[in-house]
């Protein structure tokens, strides 16, 4: 009975990293965005890691937003691609971060599960593609 318990928790826990995985990053169009805000916006990788059951690997990042403009910003979307041991690209998605950064700031955003990507990813990549007015 409790091997079977165990093996329905490792049931459980994989259809939500699943269902979380697909619902954050599902098919939303990119923001159109202002390029003048884009412009003004620096985002950087600060950490990441790998979460999965080795059938199914989700990128979970923390990205630090730095607004130098003076109006908040939001739907920072930003581009990911993941790569091999040997620098060749797997997979490659986008993301929108739900939050503002207020003018002249930065703010953390931790715990972002970008999308499903290939078993085999062990760099990650961030590219900024648009920000919106707040």
């Amino acid at each position: 009975m409790q091997v079977f318990l165990g093996q329905f928790n490792k049931l459980i826990f994989s259809i939500f990293l699943i269902a979380s995985c697909f619902g954050l990053a599902a098919c939303t169009p990119i923001p159109a965005g202002d390029p003048q805000l884009t412009q003004n916006t620096q985002l950087d990788l600060v950490d990441w890691h790998i979460t999965g059951l080795w059938i199914i690997n989700c990128p979970v990042a923390w990205v630090k937003v730095t607004n130098n403009s003076a109006v908040p910003i939001k739907d920072v979307t930003f581009q990911y691609n993941t790569y091999d041991e040997s620098g060749q690209q797997l997979d490659e998605g986008t993301f929108t971060i739900e939050g503002d950064v207020p003018p002249g700031t930065n703010k953390n955003f931790i715990e972002l599960y970008l999308g499903l990507v290939s078993l085999y990813s062990e760099k990650l990549s961030i590219k900024l593609l648009s920000v919106s007015p707040g």
